[in-house]
């Protein structure tokens, strides 16, 4: 900026290069994405496990935070049974990695036999002929995106999501996901405030409940304190809304499953404490049928209850074995 406090050509032109580096990061994220999205599944499968091998391999962050969860979450394994289940996992979100470009951008008519069937659709049946709205758990279980797909078979749900803190990835993020007529709402109050409304008109909302909040309060999962979002609960208390669960989760063929089934009655309690700890009983139930086709990559626990340690912390690389 020179005296004038006008930009100097030079301030300007840098600002010119970095637009041009955001549109250029943009443009190949979509491109990639397009290439991927049109690989055979089983091809982009095989591609994931070879991901998660990797990971393993070469002990990356991902491998350290699953070793982490593991050691945090199933205490009674053996050194062996963990390891094993360590990279069943990478392997499994490593395949959740490279199928999501299809799940987002492949045509219905392609995600609909990606799905081999769904179990226990009676639980949403009914939760949605209540007509006080329903709210949907999905835990990262298998791969979560391919929801949107099989739900907009059904009808319209509403879903909440964290945007990317990546500019780029914001825009592509909404566009795909609402591509099927679902409705994306982000984690503000504009957003909060349009969940309220659909489940007061009947309609169905669909939330992750296992991301770390901004603010929450502490609960139990797998008997350890994990920061837990009340928003579930003071919906569910608000509205009278019904809740279910479901996962989708990858059978031995490479295709899916969208497995329903029905939560911890907690989560109606008045006392948001006793709702909260449903919510992960709920979660935990899901994740104790298969566990390797969770998420433990995610730092579940890196917000600490006052005092206590922290859990992720990488600085030797081998410091779990």
């Amino acid at each position: 900026m020179n005296r004038d406090g006008q930009l100097s050509p030079c301030s300007s032109e840098l600002n010119v290069l970095r637009e041009r580096c955001k549109y250029m990061r943009g443009w190949f994220s979509h491109f990639l994405l397009l290439v991927l999205a049109r690989l055979p599944r089983r091809v982009s499968q095989l591609l994931g496990r070879i991901v998660g091998h990797l990971s393993y391999l070469f002990r990356t962050r991902a491998y350290q935070v699953t070793v982490a969860n593991l050691l945090l979450c199933f205490p009674e394994l053996s050194d062996e049974e963990r390891m094993k289940l360590v990279k069943k996992s990478l392997q499994s979100t490593g395949q959740t990695l490279m199928e999501t470009p299809a799940a987002w951008l492949a045509g219905s008519s392609v995600l609909e036999k990606w799905i081999a069937g769904v179990s226990s659709s009676e639980l949403l049946d009914e939760a949605i002929d209540g007509g006080n709205g329903t709210i949907v758990l999905l835990p990262h279980m298998g791969n979560w995106e391919l929801f949107n797909a099989y739900f907009a078979t059904r009808g319209k749900m509403t879903a909440l999501y964290q945007p990317p803190r990546k500019p780029h990835l914001q825009k592509i993020m909404k566009r795909v996901r609402s591509r099927f007529g679902n409705e994306l709402v982000a984690t503000n109050v504009k957003g909060i405030a349009r969940l309220y409304r659909v489940l007061k008109n009947g309609g169905v909302v669909t939330i992750l409940p296992d991301q770390v909040p901004a603010r929450g309060l502490y609960a139990p999962f797998f008997g350890n304190a994990a920061l837990t979002d009340q928003l579930i609960s003071r919906l569910a208390l608000k509205t009278r809304a019904r809740v279910v669960a479901a996962c989708v989760i990858r059978l031995d063929d490479g295709r899916f499953e969208i497995k329903f089934s029905s939560v911890d009655e907690g989560i109606y309690s008045k006392d948001i404490e006793l709702s909260v700890r449903a919510i992960n009983a709920t979660v935990e139930n899901c994740v104790k049928e298969i566990p390797a086709q969770y998420q433990w990559e995610y730092k579940r626990f890196k917000v600490r209850p006052s005092g206590e340690k922290r859990v992720y912390r990488f600085n030797k690389p081998d410091a779990f074995h």
